[in-house]
């Protein structure tokens, strides 16, 4: 008997080993359900017979009995089929799909005792096996109209899935005896390790810099000081004279040294930056996986939703050669499996529909996988089915509060797609347990966006849905642009930037109130990096200006900045657990010169710029004048501590902010002078905030003012009050956030 620890460990290899064989045997069984000539068929048969083989040995090492005699009867049946060179039917190839089902609930049964064969779909597979190894000819019998059983964990009905791949000769597999088995956690920690070498690099780069400066210095000072020596050699004495031959020979051996030593820094510099990419270029290639490891468990699944679902599915995959970080592609998993479901859910219509509209009964779906340069994966996935129905999104928008009537008017078509990507936000009328919870999406973007990527969507009414995810395909290490915006520095990842361009002042036109250059003959909106991370006001005229191209489509946005300081091979570090929500911000580098910068999230930064992260309309900035217009908030709170939190809170955010001590008080200084907004307490002595807000509301220059009610009264009595009397906004002081509060101030004023 296997002792405790070690049956764990050996279990946790078994574990690893059968995911990658169950995955083998997925795909060869697949692509035998799917059709292939002769030479293909038994290339594949060959594979599986080695697989179910392997497997039979893994289970008998560590003590699994059920899922050994499984194997064992699994591999009878492959040497039947092998011995007599048959073809298996594609009704014998469903039946082996429902197999490796059972197979696997029987590998996640570690208890791996021979009571688990008695179970339904388990005995009555063996017993299926048997029949097939006593009569072979049973395996090719369709042709005679012959249907075989599916027993499988989950009944698979007969479904119309035809799936297609880039053309691939099967060939025989490694073997493990050419490779070693290395858990991914220490492979990925050896990668962290080497890519910390980076910071060193780049700090022996700096170093490099500042010695060939300090040389060219020293050099202008040196000639300049032998021009000294020269005009004093015709009035000096021979003891002066003396002196300064001997200073000129210590300034030419200075001279020499500190250029040895310039040549020897360039020199160490090259040498490490040389060996710390090619280090960094050989663990990463050792990370890079295909994208076919992923996506093999794809057609069985589309498979099995098509079947629960009535639909029938050609699923097609292109660029599954395309490789990618390993722990990207993990982390894709999710996204992918969430985009197909959808899909196939609410996606792709029944057989009967899609012939009343004209359509082919079989639906598809694609991937297509394209490495569209050195840093970006681009991964196309869609369907030809119903699309996006808008009516109903924009419906579920008003019924959850997310937009009014008329902002939901204002929205073009890009626009109202993208409210897909909310939480909550589903176009299916039930909820199953394939879609419709409206979860799917936002993880979706979530997930993408965490790795730095981005995604866009595009739909038509019956025709279908495509979304396009772009990936960088290493994670930690990437290329970055060094920018500085008040006297401050940020990396922003070229994976993000579309281009880079000089904007002159000139250029910049106002349109509808908002600052726009001209790009590819369209206007788009260009907005300050400063006032992007709201650093504050920037008080100086400059002619021209560097600019980043960001985004696409009607979401392109210029983003201009004081300075640019070039590229660099940056290491991103994670911000820890508290400050994981930061807007705009993804993570931390440290520069050559030992400084810490925030890196930039591009989606965040584009979303932001728009003005429609969280509902927020950004200020406008003024590129020609260089300052930003200050609000005035007026806030009226008998409460000297609550006073004192707003005041803070507001200035803090750049809001010039004028106190009132109660509602009375408030009502006289709105008569001297309007502010920008109004935030009033509602209990108050001499006038309440109800009181307070609908005698504005009664005066005409202040009718349109908005006013935020920011009370502990939180019953929906108080609520309709505030709303009667006239209020825009109304939050709870029990469950008071300062960005909250903000939010709603930009919003409103």
């Amino acid at each position: 008997m296997i002792s405790g620890d070690l049956r764990t460990r050996l279990l946790g290899a078994f574990r690893g080993e059968c995911r990658e064989r169950l995955l083998v045997l997925s795909s060869d069984l697949m692509k035998m359900e799917m059709g292939a000539d002769e030479e293909n068929i038994r290339l594949l048969i060959e594979s599986s017979y080695r697989e179910v083989h392997s497997l039979k040995g893994a289970a008998r090492a560590v003590g699994l009995s059920a899922v050994e005699k499984f194997c064992q009867s699994f591999e009878s049946f492959f040497s039947v089929i092998k011995k007599n060179s048959l073809a298996p039917s594609k009704a014998v190839c469903g039946v082996m799909v429902g197999w490796l089902d059972i197979l696997e609930e029987l590998i996640t049964n570690e208890e791996g005792s021979d009571s688990s064969l008695s179970a339904g779909p388990a005995m009555v597979a063996l017993a299926k096996m048997d029949e097939f190894v006593g009569t072979p000819a049973l395996i090719i019998a369709e042709a005679d109209g012959q249907k075989a059983e599916t027993p499988s964990v989950k009944e698979h009905s007969a479904v119309d899935l035809e799936i297609e791949v880039e053309p691939q000769i099967p060939t025989a597999r490694m073997s493990m005896g050419d490779t070693v088995r290395v858990d991914s956690s220490f492979l990925t920690g050896l990668l962290l390790q080497t890519e910390e070498l980076l910071s060193s690099r780049n700090s022996q780069e700096v170093r490099a810099s500042e010695v060939n400066k300090l040389n060219s210095e020293f050099s202008e000072f040196s000639r300049f000081f032998k021009d000294l020596l020269v005009d004093q050699k015709n009035s000096a004495d021979e003891s002066d004279d003396l002196f300064s031959v001997k200073m000129e020979r210590k300034m030419d051996a200075f001279a020499k040294r500190l250029d040895l030593l310039a040549s020897s820094t360039q020199k160490a510099h090259r040498d490490l930056s040389s060996k710390v990419d090619t280090l960094l270029s050989e663990f990463k290639s050792s990370m890079l996986l295909p994208f076919s490891s992923l996506l093999e468990v794809f057609p069985r699944m589309v498979r099995s939703l098509s079947s629960d679902t009535g639909k029938q599915c050609y699923f097609k995959m292109s660029g599954e050669s395309v490789r990618i970080d390993r722990r990207i592609l993990e982390l894709l998993h999710d996204p992918l499996m969430h985009m197909v479901r959808n899909s196939i859910g609410h996606g792709l219509e029944t057989p009967t529909e899609r012939i009343a509209k004209g359509k082919n009964p079989t639906g598809n779906i694609y991937f297509e996988i394209t490495q569209t340069d050195r840093d970006i994966v681009r991964v196309a996935v869609g369907d030809d089915g119903q699309g996006i129905d808008l009516s109903k999104l924009k419906g579920l928008a008003l019924k959850q509060g997310l937009l009014s009537s008329q902002e939901i008017d204002e929205l073009d078509h890009s626009a109202l797609l993208e409210l897909i990507f909310l939480s909550g936000m589903s176009t299916s009328d039930i909820i199953t347990d394939i879609s419709g919870r409206g979860l799917g999406m936002a993880i979706v973007r979530d997930r993408v966006e965490s790795l730095g990527g981005s995604v866009t969507i595009s739909s038509e009414m019956n025709k279908g849905t495509r979304f396009i995810l772009k990936i960088p395909v290493a994670l930690t290490s990437f290329r970055g642009i060094v920018v500085e915006s008040a006297g401050r520095k940020f990396v922003v990842p070229k994976s993000g930037v579309t281009k880079v361009l000089l904007v002159r002042q000139n250029e910049i036109e106002a349109v509808g109130g908002k600052e726009t250059i001209v790009y590819h003959g369209k206007p788009i909106p260009i907005i300050t990096l400063s006032d992007i991370l709201e650093l504050g006001s920037v008080n100086k005229e400059k002619i021209t200006f560097p600019a980043f191209i960001m985004g696409e489509g009607v979401k392109t946005v210029a983003v201009s900045m004081d300075e640019l300081h070039g590229e660099q091979n940056v290491m991103a570090k994670p911000m820890g657990p508290l400050l994981q929500k930061v807007r705009n911000v993804s993570g931390f580098t440290m520069l050559g010169t030992g400084i810490l910068v925030p890196i930039l999230h591009a989606p965040d930064m584009i979303r932001t710029a728009l003005g429609v992260s969280s509902g927020a309309k950004v200020q406008s900035f003024s590129h020609q004048q260089g300052i930003k217009e200050v609000k005035t908030v007026l806030v009226a709170e008998d409460s000297i501590t609550s006073r004192t939190l707003l005041k803070n809170v507001l200035e803090a955010a750049g809001y010039n902010v004028v106190t009132a001590v109660d509602g009375l008080d408030a009502l006289n200084r709105l008569k001297s002078e309007l502010p920008d907004i109004l935030v009033s307490d509602v209990e108050m002595p001499h006038m309440d905030g109800f009181t307070l807000t609908a005698e504005v509301r009664k005066m005409q220059r202040s009718a349109s003012l908005p006013i935020i009610l920011v009370t502990s009264l939180g019953s929906q009595e108080h609520r309709e009050k505030g709303v009667d009397a006239g209020a825009d906004a109304y939050i709870i002081k029990s469950s008071f956030d300062q960005g909250n509060l903000l939010e709603v101030i930009q919003r409103l004023a």
